[in-house]
C-alpha cells in the first residue's frame, strides 16, 4: 500500500469512530432575563443554578479567585454561564438537564478567549459574534499533545499552510522564491506569499520581519499562548493590508495562577539537532485582574549535509539546517480599575543567532572555498490598551503598539583559504500604530440584538536597509536606503441576527447577515476601500452553512519600493532576437517607487454539521476561491528575450534623446554603461523595462475538510480522531500577453494535497498519540523530460504521562516522550544541473527525518 493509501485508510478509521453511536443531547433551556452584578464567579454561577432551577457542577477550587462579570440580558441558563466563563480555561457542557463546568481540553471556539471583558474574536469584530469565515483553532494543549515545540511547527503542519517562503526548515540558500533569511517562520497561507497572510499577535500588528512582509510567529513561545486562531480567507475589509490568504492571530494567556517550568532534550537519530529547550511560566489572578509573564531558551545544532544519505553530492560541512540559540519572553495582563474601566497590557522580546555554512565546492570547507554567514536578530513589541464600557451596552477600546525587529547579518566569503570580501546586510522594521474602537446594539431584529463594530487609527512602518561589501580594504554601499509609511484607516461591521430558534420559522434555525468595510490611506501609494458581505444560515439544529464574499488588498513592500532602481547600457548582441538597429540598449531593472496595492477578490463557502445522533462529532468543509490580481513582479521572464513580441508591452523601441535621458534622471541607483563604446543618448534602439511592475495574476482555489470526534472524559477514557486535509489549485499569468502557467503541485511550490490525521487516548493522565501526515507530490519540470516528485508520508507517536500525586515535588508532573517521522521517511530525489546542488525540495518536505525528544514538565 502507498503512503496515501496507509493515510486514507487511516481517515477512514478516524471517520469510522466518528459514526459511533452516542446519546441524544439534552433539550435548550428556555431563556430569561438576568440582571447580575460583577461578583465572584462561584457566587454568579450559584446563583444562575438558583435562578434557572437547574444543577450546576463545578470544583470550588477551579474558580477560586475568579471574578465573573455583570451578566444583563436574556439568555438560557447554558448561554448565562458561558456568559460569565468567559475569560477562563473553563467550559461548560450540557448533560440530561446538568451544566458540568470542566476545564477546556479542546481547541477554543471563537469567541471564548476575553482579556478582561473584552472578548478577543478572531474573524469579527462584534463581541460575542461568529466570523462567518472559516477560522481554526489550536489550542496550546492541542498543539502539545501533538509534539508540537514552537508556533513555526504549529504553522508548517497546518494543511492550509505552505512551508516555502521565509521558513527556517528551507535549506542551503534557498529554493525557488523561498529562503532562509534570519531563521524565523512566517505564515504563507495558500503559497501566496508570507507577506499575504497577516499575522497579529493579540489582535494587534508588530514590526514586519527582514526584507519581507512578512511575521516571526516564532517570537512568541507556545507555553505563552492560549491558542491560535487561523482565518483562512480574505479578511482586509476587517484587518486591512495583507490580509488576502487569510490572517493568523496569536492569542495569549492572561488568566494564568501559579508556576510552570519545563525542559526538552531531542536529537534526530540520523545525526544533528540536538536540542535543548526549557521554558518558564509565571502568573497570578486576583479578583480585579491577572498576569502572566513567560520565557524560553532553546539551542540546537544544525544538520549538514554530512549527516544525510541523500546530499552526499555536498560537502560534509554543508548546512541543511541552521544551528539556532534562541531567548523570548513574553508578558501579558490586565486590571480592572472599575466595574466599567480596564487597562491592558501585552508585550515580547526576541534574541536570535543562527549561522550557515555554504561551500561552492564538494571537496572543501566553506572556510575554504565558499561562504559563511552569521545572523543575528533582534525584536520586540509592547502594547498597552484601555478598555470602557458605557452603560454596560456599548464598549470603546483604545489601543496602541510601537514593535521593532533588527536583522544584522554577515557573510565571509573565502578562495583558496583567504577571505575576499565581507558583505554586511542589516535589515531594521519598525512598526508605530495607534486605534480607537466601539462595539454594542443598535436595535432588535426577530433574531436578536443588531450590533455595530466601529473604529479608526494610524499606523506608521519603516524599513532600513544597510548592506555594505568590504573587498581590499575599501567599503562599498552596495544597497542602502530608508523607506516610511503613513496609513490612516477607519472601519465599521454591521451584525444583523434576522431570525433565531426562538422565532420558529419554518426551515430557520439560525440566519445572520454580517457586513464590514475599511478604508485605508496609504501615503504616497493610494487609497483603498475593502468591502465584505457574510450570510450564515442554520435550516436545523447542528447544521450551518455561511457564505462569504470581499475584497481584499496588500501594499507593495517597502523593500519594492525602496530598494534602488538602476540602469544598464548593455549591446544588442544580448539579446535574441537582438533589436534591428543593433544600436546598444537601456535595460531597467531593481525597485519602482511608483508600484500600487495588489488587489484581490475572495469567495468562501463553508458548511459545519453537528449531528445530534453522535455527540462529539463535527464535520467542516469549506471550498474557497481567490482572484489576484495586479501582482508585483519583474514582467520579462527571460531578459534576453526582452523582444520577443509577447514582452512588447515593456519594451520601447526607437525612443528619442529626451525620453532616454529622462529614464536615467529617474533612477534612484546607478547608471552602468556595459558596452565598449562611450554613451550617446541619441545612439540607444530601445529601453527594456523590466523593473518590479503590478502585472502579475494569480488564482487559487480549493477545498478544506475536517472531521473532528470526541468521545468520554480524561477520568473514564477520552477518544479523539481529528482528520484535516486541504485541495489547492493554483496558478499563475505573469502578464497578461503570456498564458497561465500552473502553481500548486510544481516542484518548489505547494502540493496539491495536504492532509494530516491524529488520533489520540487518555485517561486518568495518560495521553497517547498517534499522528500520521501526507505532503502530496509534485511535477518537476524544469529539464525535459518531466518527472514526478514522489509525495511524503510520515508518523510521529506521542506519549504523555501525568502524575498521580496530589502534593509534593512528584505532584502535577508530566512525563511526555515525543517521535517525529517514526520510519525516518527520507524526502524524494530530485534533479539539479548543478553539481553540488540541492538534491529534494525542502520547501516542500523535512530534512530532520526521525527525531526523538523527551520532556519534563511541572505545574508549581
Amino acid at each position: 500500500m502507498n503512503e496515501f493509501g496507509r493515510w486514507a485508510v487511516g481517515s477512514v478509521f478516524a471517520l469510522a469512530l466518528a459514526s459511533m453511536p452516542a446519546p441524544l443531547l439534552g433539550a435548550p433551556g428556555q431563556k430569561q432575563e438576568w440582571n447580575l452584578e460583577r461578583q465572584d464567579l462561584d457566587g454568579a454561577l450559584r446563583a444562575i443554578g438558583r435562578s434557572s432551577r437547574r444543577e450546576i457542577i463545578f470544583r470550588p477550587e477551579a474558580v477560586k479567585g475568579r471574578q465573573a462579570p455583570p451578566l444583563n440580558g436574556i439568555y438560557t441558563a447554558l448561554e448565562a454561564v458561558e456568559t460569565v466563563l468567559r475569560g477562563t480555561r473553563l467550559t461548560a457542557v450540557e448533560r440530561d438537564g446538568t451544566i458540568l463546568i470542566r476545564r477546556r481540553f479542546s481547541a477554543a471556539s471563537d469567541d471564548a478567549l476575553t482579556s478582561g471583558e473584552n472578548i478577543v474574536v478572531t474573524g469579527s469584530r462584534i463581541r460575542g459574534g461568529a466570523a462567518i469565515s472559516p477560522v481554526v483553532s489550536i489550542s496550546k494543549d492541542e498543539a502539545q499533545r501533538s509534539g508540537q515545540n514552537n508556533l513555526g511547527e504549529v504553522i508548517r503542519d497546518l494543511p492550509q499552510n505552505y512551508s516555502g517562503g521565509q521558513n527556517p526548515t528551507v535549506a542551503g540558500t534557498g529554493q525557488g522564491d523561498s529562503f532562509n533569511t534570519s531563521g524565523s517562520s512566517a505564515i504563507n497561507l495558500r503559497g501566496l506569499g508570507p507577506d499575504a497572510t497577516l499575522t497579529l499577535f493579540n489582535g494587534h500588528r508588530v514590526a514586519f520581519d527582514a526584507v519581507s512582509q512578512g511575521v516571526d510567529i516564532s517570537a512568541i513561545p507556545l507555553v505563552a499562548i492560549e491558542r491560535i486562531d487561523i482565518v483562512t480567507d480574505g479578511a482586509s475589509a476587517l484587518y486591512g493590508s495583507d490580509a488576502i490568504g487569510g490572517v493568523a492571530n496569536v492569542i495569549l494567556r492572561r488568566a494564568y495562577d501559579g508556576l510552570f517550568t519545563s525542559a526538552r532534550l531531542g536529537a534526530a537519530t540520523s545525526g544533528g539537532a540536538v536540542t535543548q529547550q526549557y521554558d518558564v511560566v509565571g502568573g497570578h489572578q486576583w479578583q480585579s485582574g491577572g498576569v502572566m509573564l513567560a520565557s524560553d531558551f532553546q539551542r540546537s545544532t544544525g544538520i549538514t549535509a554530512g549527516q544525510r544519505s541523500y546530499t552526499n553530492n555536498q560537502y560534509r560541512t554543508a548546512t541543511l539546517i541552521q544551528p539556532l540559540k534562541q531567548f523570548s519572553i513574553v508578558g501579558a495582563g490586565y486590571q480592572s480599575l472599575s466595574d466599567n474601566f480596564s487597562i491592558e497590557l501585552d508585550g515580547h522580546y526576541l534574541r536570535r543567532s543562527t549561522s550557515q555554512c555554504t561551500p561552492t565546492t564538494a571537496t572543501a570547507d566553506c572556510g575554504y572555498q565558499g561562504n559563511i554567514v552569521a545572523v543575528d536578530v533582534e525584536s520586540f513589541s509592547v502594547s498597552p490598551a484601555l478598555n470602557l464600557t458605557l452603560d454596560n451596552r456599548w464598549n470603546a477600546r483604545f489601543a496602541g503598539t510601537y514593535s521593532k525587529s533588527d536583522s544584522k547579518l554577515v557573510t565571509h566569503a573565502h578562495a583558496a583559504g583567504v577571505e575576499t570580501t565581507v558583505v554586511r546586510p542589516n535589515y531594521i522594521n519598525d512598526l508605530k500604530s495607534g486605534e480607537i474602537g466601539a462595539e454594542g446594539p443598535l436595535f432588535a431584529l426577530p433574531g436578536g440584538e443588531v450590533r455595530l463594530a466601529i473604529g479608526g487609527g494610524y499606523r506608521a512602518t519603516g524599513l532600513s536597509v544597510d548592506m555594505r561589501r568590504y573587498r581590499n580594504g575599501l567599503e562599498t554601499p552596495v544597497n542602502v536606503f530608508q523607506q516610511s509609511r503613513k496609513v490612516l484607516f477607519g472601519y465599521a461591521e454591521l451584525f444583523l441576527p434576522v431570525l433565531a430558534r426562538d422565532n420558529n420559522f419554518p426551515g430557520v434555525e439560525k440566519l445572520e447577515l454580517q457586513a464590514a468595510v475599511r478604508y485605508e490611506d496609504h501615503k504616497h501609494i493610494d487609497r483603498i476601500f475593502t468591502p465584505k458581505l457574510g450570510l450564515l444560515y442554520s435550516p436545523l439544529d447542528g447544521a450551518e452553512l455561511a457564505v462569504s464574499w470581499g475584497k481584499s488588498f496588500k501594499a507593495p513592500t517597502l523593500y519594492q519600493t525602496g530598494q534602488t532602481s538602476n540602469a544598464q547600457l548593455v549591446a544588442a548582441t544580448t539579446f535574441t532576437p537582438a533589436p534591428a538597429s543593433m544600436l546598444p540598449v537601456l535595460y531597467l531593472y531593481g525597485g519602482n517607487v511608483d508600484l500600487k496595492p495588489e488587489r484581490a477578490t475572495t469567495w468562501s463557502i463553508s458548511g459545519k454539521y453537528t449531528p445530534r445522533f453522535a455527540e462529539g462529532l463535527d464535520l467542516h468543509i469549506n471550498y474557497f476561491s481567490i482572484k489576484y490580481r495586479d501582482r508585483v513582479t519583474e514582467p520579462i521572464i527571460s531578459v534576453g528575450g526582452a523582444f520577443q513580441a509577447i514582452n512588447s508591452n515593456f519594451v520601447q523601441v526607437n525612443p528619442t534623446e529626451q525620453q532616454v535621458l529622462e529614464a536615467i534622471a529617474g533612477l534612484s541607483g546607478a547608471f552602468t554603461n556595459l558596452t565598449i563604446g562611450s554613451f550617446d543618448p541619441n545612439a540607444v534602439s530601445a529601453i527594456v523595462y523590466n523593473q518590479l511592475q503590478n502585472v502579475s495574476i494569480e488564482n487559487a482555489q480549493g477545498v478544506d475538510f475536517s472531521a473532528r470526534y470526541q468521545r468520554g472524559t480524561p477520568t473514564e477514557g477520552q477518544i479523539t480522531a481529528n482528520a484535516t486535509a486541504s485541495y489547492l489549485d493554483s496558478e499563475r499569468q505573469v502578464t497578461q500577453s503570456l498564458p497561465s502557467q500552473p502553481l500548486s503541485g510544481i516542484i518548489f511550490n505547494p502540493p496539491h494535497w495536504r492532509g494530516r490525521l491524529n488520533l489520540s487516548w487518555e485517561q486518568n493522565g495518560i495521553t497517547l498519540t498517534g499522528i500520521g501526515s501526507y505532503i502530496g507530490g509534485t511535477v518537476d519540470n524544469r529539464l525535459a523530460p518531466t518527472v514526478r516528485v514522489k509525495p511524503f508520508a510520515s508518523f510521529d507517536a506521542i506519549a504523555r504521562i501525568r502524575t498521580s500525586v496530589e502534593h509534593g515535588i512528584l505532584a502535577n508532573l508530566v512525563w511526555t516522550i515525543a517521535i517525529q517521522n517514526l520510519l525516518n521517511e527520507k524526502p524524494s530525489y530530485i534533479r539539479t544541473t548543478n553539481p553540488i546542488g540541492l538534491r529534494f525540495d525542502s520547501t516542500n518536505y523535512p530534512t530532520t527525518g526521525r527525531a526523538v525528544s523527551f520532556t519534563l514538565s511541572k505545574e508549581w
